[in-house]
């Protein structure tokens, strides 16, 4: 059972749709029983936004990475072209404003992990040209720039290269997302960047005692700095040692957002569902069953405006206060 489509448009932080349309050979403008994403669930599920990411393979590690980058943004371009207006590749703050007023489907471009940029970011001034407004600096496994939390994770923070490409993004406009990086490089990024960043699809250490999540100590960093974190569906970082989605209720989802709205305040956390990643729970099985998670939060007694600002509104603030 799914409960009301919410009233308030959803920004997802964190999808990798891409990745199953290339996989699957699927189309993300046709309904499927295959993955969590495509176009009818989400506007099912009231979702008006994702962020789209870009995800290289380990096996098309190192010489491959430029070209299976571009191969998945063409994929995305040529979604947006074949939905006659459906969808849009958003560019600017407004444009999102105006995509979730209109009811067209925002698609955010998002690189998770920098492996296909260079030394001398000339395929960062060209992905932006692309489309490109966000970058996670790396996935789980050490890049020229930094190191993820992964098993070759050596502790090392941030590289010189890592440092210079955070004030990169920042002149730019491209929001930095510290989700994967290991808690050296949060560190330099706290110390260097100087906009808002966000953990798009990461949750709270204290309740779930994995590398991915984040301290409180961190949780508090990054809010001071004005970013968020979008809170990840993933059953594993919900609940230690968790595989399946039968093992989850919704109801510890939100125990992850009530933790982190005790620590800084509702401003801070919203959603990264990391749909098409990773394992669901039964409640929020696709994208399509967002509602469900939108009607627990109401039941727990957030207001509307709180909800509003975890749906959309606090992604909308970062995003605004980060593009140029």
């Amino acid at each position: 059972m799914v409960a009301e489509r919410p009233t308030v448009p959803v920004i997802d932080g964190h999808t990798d749709y891409l990745l199953s349309l290339i996989e699957t050979k699927r189309s993300f403008l046709e309904e499927s029983t295959i993955g969590h994403v495509d176009l009818p669930r989400a506007r099912r599920g009231g979702i008006g936004a994702m962020l789209s990411a870009v995800f290289i393979l380990d096996e098309d590690l190192p010489q491959y990475a430029l070209i299976q980058t571009l191969r998945a943004v063409d994929l995305l371009h040529r979604v947006v072209a074949e939905s006659n207006g459906q969808i849009e590749l958003i560019r600017s703050y407004q444009q999102l404003v105006d995509c979730l007023e209109r009811g067209v489907f925002g698609a955010i471009l998002h690189y998770e992990g920098a492996e296909a940029i260079d030394p001398e970011f000339a395929v960062l001034r060209l992905s932006y040209e692309l489309g490109l407004r966000s970058l996670g600096l790396t996935w789980s496994r050490p890049n020229i720039f930094a190191e993820g939390v992964g098993q070759a994770n050596r502790g090392n923070g941030l590289t010189g290269l890592g440092r210079e490409l955070v004030r990169q993004c920042n002149a730019m406009g491209i929001l930095i997302d510290v989700s994967h990086l290991n808690e050296p490089g949060f560190w330099d990024v706290v110390e260097v960047s100087e906009k808002p960043f966000v953990a798009s699809h990461s949750n709270a250490r204290a309740l779930c005692d994995h590398d991915r999540n984040l301290t409180d100590e961190q949780i508090r960093a990054l809010a001071e700095k004005g970013g968020l974190m979008g809170i990840n569906y993933h059953v594993g970082f919900l609940v230690a040692g968790a595989e399946t989605g039968a093992e989850v209720p919704l109801s510890v989802l939100v125990d992850h957002i009530d933790h982190i709205v005790r620590l800084v305040g509702v401003d801070h956390v919203a959603l990264g569902s990391d749909f098409d990643g990773a394992t669901m729970p039964d409640e929020l099985k696709d994208a399509a069953h967002t509602p469900n998670l939108i009607a627990e939060l109401s039941r727990r007694g957030y207001s509307d405006d709180a909800i509003e600002k975890i749906c959309s509104g606090n992604w909308l603030r970062v995003l605004r206060e980060v593009w140029v």
